[in-house]
């Protein structure tokens, strides 16, 4: 049996400490999200019918990663910080724009609960009231497995069941046929 030292003895428990608690354990989280490529994540999001494109004037902004162009169907993803966070960041806003019609999915509690304190308090610092929500949940949101978040983007955003097709008219008599119960009417002679 070999001997923890103190540091990572102390690292052990944190994590354990993260999981028994309900957290979400950063290592874990990170390992997901880097199991998938940027390609391959590309490549789901252009199969459900979006755009991602690796450049956009804003992308000169200081500290913008990337963003959502709600009417064209278009995800930015800027040439820094994490790829696959920003596109699932991202994406998210493309569902909540296009599926959830600006509804929020997650409630306050989960969000918080998803939440690290320092997302918190940057969140709290940039964005206002009516839009922590939106932010706050494409945060938790992109932390998922992308495996699940992609099933759930397929769920939220599936068409809505086609009805059942009318029924059909009734089908007109041929021409020169006579009305059934009725006789012929004959005119002059």
């Amino acid at each position: 049996m070999t001997r923890c030292r103190p540091a990572r003895r102390g690292l052990q428990l944190a994590v354990l400490l993260l999981v028994a608690v309900g957290l979400p354990d950063p290592l874990t989280r990170a390992a997901r999200a880097d199991n998938w490529s940027y390609q391959r994540l590309v490549d789901a999001f252009e199969q459900r019918g979006f755009s991602v494109l690796g450049s956009h004037p804003r992308c000169a902004e200081r500290g913008l990663y990337g963003l959502y162009l709600r009417e064209s169907r278009r995800i930015v993803v800027c040439p820094r910080g994490n790829l696959n966070d920003t596109l699932l960041h991202e994406g998210w806003h493309a569902v909540q724009s296009r599926c959830l019609r600006g509804r929020p999915y997650l409630g306050e509690e989960e969000l918080r609960r998803g939440l690290s304190r320092r997302d918190q308090r940057d969140l709290a610092r940039l964005y206002g009231e009516g839009r922590w929500q939106r932010e706050a949940e494409a945060r938790v949101m992109a932390r998922r497995d992308p495996a699940a978040y992609l099933r759930l983007v397929d769920e939220l955003c599936a068409p809505p069941p086609a009805a059942p097709p009318a029924a059909a008219p009734p089908a007109a008599a041929p021409s020169g046929a006579v009305p059934q119960g009725q006789g012929l009417k004959r005119t002059g002679s």
